[in-house]
């Protein structure tokens, strides 16, 4: 089969891999349709991402189950079904108190990371984390159930009101869906971005944006809030912490939701308890896989500007340029697309 295997930073490779086969009872052989691509595998290939060498990429699909271990009962051969990449154990503290987004073995096992993932024709995947895709949800779609689970998580952390302003720093892929979540839950949304691209993605979602590069964030925050600045600030750029900081309200949230392990911050301590200032910590999906897809099954984001392109699995190897990364130096330059689908 064909497969696009990372080997190293910077390295992506087209080769011919074997069709993987049934090893364990519980697995299943999903033949892939679409395979979305994430800005963590930007990361990965920037190296600023973990990642075991010689691994499919790839953690944003779906497909259809072609072959079934023996004690798989809860999907079908011919069942089309979203995958969660992460794979928790079940058994340690963390799976066993609530908290599966810590168990041990995510850092080991994650697909399209740790594991052989969906950038490729098949992929052998645990029952336990496949999901069945009602007919309502297409294959391109179907590849952001994991994604919107991050966001579902998020949200449910957040508990947003009617009456919460809301800032969103960075409008990339994270950002564009906790905006969907706020224009129709929150009083008043804005986003804060700097790609020109992304941009006008968000002005064509109707939304209020501020370049931080060019404007004054924390006034324009405050002057739209009549003095109050955020109640809500979600960081999902993984730089834009100290930020965030200063655009919310006394007694506000900030959620760091972004990841780059390259970035430090700066923080006083004291301003976080005179202001009373929540920073709300959490990590992937956590049970939201179902209601990612009844979200999306309802039709209740708008997700028609979320998808910039979709093209085949020869042409990922160029599909970072649109991202914005130039895979033979590592250079960046302004994007071109928002979010770009693999269809095998």
């Amino acid at each position: 089969m064909r497969a696009l295997v990372y080997k190293d930073v910077g390295k992506l490779v087209l080769e011919q891999r074997p069709i993987p086969h049934i090893t364990h009872s519980d697995d299943v052989i999903i033949k892939i349709h679409a395979v979305g691509i994430c800005g963590s595998d930007v990361k990965i290939l920037e190296g600023k991402h973990h990642v075991r060498p010689d691994t499919v990429l790839g953690h944003e699909f779906c497909g259809e189950v072609v072959e079934v271990g023996n004690e798989v009962h809860h999907v079908r051969i011919g069942d089309r079904v979203a995958v969660d990449n992460n794979i928790r154990c079940g058994f340690c503290d963390f799976c066993r108190m609530g908290l599966t987004s810590q168990c041990v073995d995510i850092k080991t096992s994650a697909l399209g990371v740790m594991r052989d993932g969906g950038y490729a024709e098949y992929c052998i995947v645990p029952e336990k984390q496949c999901f069945v895709l009602p007919d309502e949800i297409d294959d391109i779609l179907g590849t952001q159930v994991e994604t919107l689970a991050t966001v579902v998580n998020g949200m449910n952390t957040l508990l947003m009101l009617p009456y919460d302003y809301v800032m969103i720093i960075g409008f990339g892929p994270i950002g564009y869906l906790f905006a969907q979540f706020a224009k129709n839950i929150a009083a008043k949304v804005a986003v804060t971005e700097i790609d020109p691209f992304r941009i006008s993605v968000a002005k064509q979602c109707g939304l209020t944006v501020w370049n931080p590069n060019e404007e004054d964030v924390v006034k324009n925050i405050t002057d739209f809030t009549y003095g109050r600045k955020a109640d809500i600030v979600i960081e999902a750029t993984g730089n834009g912490l100290e930020q965030a900081l200063k655009c919310v309200t006394p007694g506000g949230k900030v959620l760091p939701f972004g990841m780059d392990s390259s970035i430090t911050a700066t923080v006083v301590p004291n301003e976080i308890t005179r202001w009373a200032t929540k920073i709300l910590g959490l990590y992937l999906g956590q049970n939201t896989m179902v209601p990612s897809i009844r979200i999306y099954q309802e039709n209740r984001l708008n997700m028609a500007p979320f998808f910039t392109k979709v093209i085949t699995l020869e042409e990922g190897l160029t599909a970072f340029e649109d991202l914005g990364l130039h895979l033979a130096d590592l250079s960046h330059h302004p994007k071109s697309a928002m979010k770009i689908v693999m269809k095998l």
